[in-house]
């Protein structure tokens, strides 16, 4: 006999059929865990951000830590929804369920854009499919390993506004009179602070050819630059497997969960608008009553010292449980059964202080 050598294409399972990877490069995407850490990330969705052609992710709202959309080649439906249907380990989720995973936890996302790829998932896939594939313990090696990163930011620019003294003379050559507390202040640089964004994580795992485990803690913190504004995600991460019975039947079980707190800003813009256009004048102080002085000449603004007294908060805990039993009645036939669990409970809490009330 002779020996020889074929290189076979690589196939990809798409609906309920096969097809060469050559043939669908454009309705199929994947991403490596690589590339998901090479830049800091306040989620995993974020991490997807310019990674994959035909998939946009935005910020909701003008909060660096609000949530995230992803439209999968544009938006499907006028009046369903448009969110990509999420499936993390077999488990079958939305967009929030990938804030209990970590970055660093992540294998490979695979994206699938077409109808035939997204078929089997009937009209929950028509926006789109994303599949991720965490990391696994493996066999014959024992790992510990550490995942960070840390990254700054900083407003770019700002509206350059009046001093009090250029507030003052201007005031003056118009013939007005306005209202002078004495202060010389710039509300740009009182509200802003300088930001940050780290993420650490650890996990340790080892597997033989009987079994396997990988356990991973990890936790993303930001800092807005808006002060009292930012975000903790704390996230853990479980999987474990086990043959039994000369390896007829195998057992798989796995948990993911995170605690996730975002402190947000109340009313981005009417904060912006009145940092920009208040009296600067004003003092960076309470009065002797223990309230923020505002401008009774002033219209749709309020103090931007007093706007950051607000507290707009909401909190987030999401854990799943899983398994799988695998049984081996033939070689190439199996009976397998799959189960799981999720828990998730939102939790928004608005504080605003009794002398900031009138103004809100």
């Amino acid at each position: 006999l002779k020996e020889d050598t074929e290189i076979l294409e690589e196939v990809v399972v798409v609906g309920y059929g096969v097809q060469k990877k050559s043939d669908i490069t454009g309705s199929v995407s994947s991403v490596k865990s690589e590339e998901l850490l090479s830049a800091p990330n306040t989620s995993t969705a974020q991490a997807l951000q310019g990674r994959v052609s035909g998939v946009v992710v935005q910020n909701t709202s003008g909060d660096p830590a609000g949530a995230v959309s992803i439209r999968i080649r544009g938006s499907n439906s006028l009046t369903y929804g448009n969110d990509p249907l999420v499936i993390i380990d077999g488990v079958f989720g939305d967009l929030s369920m990938l804030d209990a995973i970590a970055p660093a936890d992540i294998e490979t996302f695979t994206i699938l854009k077409d109808a035939s790829e997204t078929a089997q998932y009937g009209s929950r896939g028509a926006a789109g499919v994303i599949v991720v594939t965490t990391v696994k313990g493996k066999n014959g090696m024992k790992t510990l390993s550490y995942n960070g990163n840390f990254g700054i930011s900083n407003v770019y620019k700002n509206l350059k506004m009046l001093s009090a003294d250029e507030f003052r003379s201007t005031a003056k050559a118009l013939g007005m009179t306005p209202l002078d507390m004495g202060g010389n202040t710039n509300f740009f640089d009182e509200i802003e602070q300088l930001g940050y964004t780290q993420n650490h994580n650890i996990s340790f795992g080892a597997g033989n050819d009987d079994s396997n485990y990988r356990a991973s803690v990890g936790v993303i913190d930001q800092q807005g630059i808006i002060k009292n504004s930012g975000m903790k995600n704390y996230t853990a991460k479980l999987d474990a497997s086990q043959n039994m019975f000369n390896n007829k039947l195998k057992i798989e079980f796995g948990m993911f969960g995170s605690l996730k707190q975002v402190d947000y800003t109340n009313d981005y813009e009417k904060t912006f608008y009145s940092a920009a256009t208040y009296n600067p004048t004003f003092p960076t102080h309470k009065n002797e009553d223990g309230k923020w002085d505002e401008d009774p000449y002033a219209n749709e603004i309020q103090n931007p010292l007093g706007r950051l007294e607000i507290q707009d908060r909401e909190k987030n805990a999401y854990v799943n449980v899983h398994g799988k039993l695998t049984w081996t009645i033939l070689d190439g036939l199996k009976l397998s059964a799959f189960g799981s669990y999720t828990y998730n409970v939102k939790e928004n809490m608005k504080y605003i202080p009794k002398d900031l009330k009138a103004i809100t």
